[in-house]
């Protein structure tokens, strides 16, 4: 590894906006994307074109919901790389139109992804992050989770209705501004960032932008230089309301 490598992880990398995001990382010069996905074999396949561009990207295996596997993902990145740059919690999952679960379930285990698991990724990949020069934290969040928004009745998406995933992106929301306070003193930036209404497997293909152009934000705050902000909410074209 060169020293002046920055070193970033994506979470739910192996397709979407995730490994958008990781390809777009990667070409940056001096970044080297740890690719993380539940399923090694799916990252190791999604990380195969990028490498062969000659681009800095490593499979990484990743279950959010598994303790076991967060922990072992973090004495890895010990091992090999001695520290985190860049974490961008990108994993999530949306269960609102599931046909047999009822919305106990959905909310369990919409928050059990989306909350706990980008809790869990945050406090394990923290101690590395401490050791880096420029810590930057990225919650892909969603503008359905704007109470500010929501209140607008001329609101653009005003007619979507995704209760339990809104919820679970407000929680990400609140945890974003709790780590920011709680890491400033540290160098942290942390932020939440809408990536926009998506064509991608998780919206049936059906929203107005592509997975790469969902990614730019993302990318722009895990590398936010130091003048940048934190604790904001953000979508490419605009700071968000909470």
């Amino acid at each position: 590894m060169e020293t002046s490598e920055i070193i970033a992880l994506v979470s739910g990398a192996n397709r979407g906006i995730g490994l958008a995001i990781a390809a777009g990382l990667a070409r940056h010069k001096g970044v080297h994307v740890l690719l993380g996905c539940r399923q090694l074999d799916r990252g190791k396949a999604a990380s195969a074109p990028l490498q062969a561009e000659g681009l800095r990207v490593t499979p990484v295996q990743l279950d959010t919901t598994d303790e076991a596997s967060v922990s072992a993902l973090a004495a890895l990145i010990e091992q090999e790389y001695g520290r985190l740059d860049s974490l961008v919690n990108n994993a999530g999952i949306g269960l609102d139109y599931h046909p047999t679960l009822s919305v106990i379930e959905r909310m369990q285990q919409t928050l059990d992804v989306n909350v706990v698991g980008t809790l869990r990724l945050t406090e394990a990949m923290a101690p590395l992050l401490a050791k880096s020069t420029r810590p930057r934290i990225v919650n892909v969040s969603s503008e359905l989770s704007s109470f500010g928004m929501r209140a607008d009745p001329n609101w653009a998406y005003s007619e979507i209705k995704l209760p339990t995933y809104a919820a679970s992106k407000a929680a990400v929301n609140s945890l974003t501004v709790s780590y920011a306070d709680q890491l400033k003193d540290k160098g942290f930036k942390v932020n939440a960032v809408c990536p926009g209404y998506t064509a991608t497997e998780a919206t049936n293909f059906s929203g107005t932008r592509t997975p790469e152009q969902a990614a730019v934000i993302a990318i722009h705050f895990a590398l936010l230089d130091d003048e940048g902000p934190s604790g904001i909410f953000v979508s490419e074209a605009q700071q968000l309301p909470w």
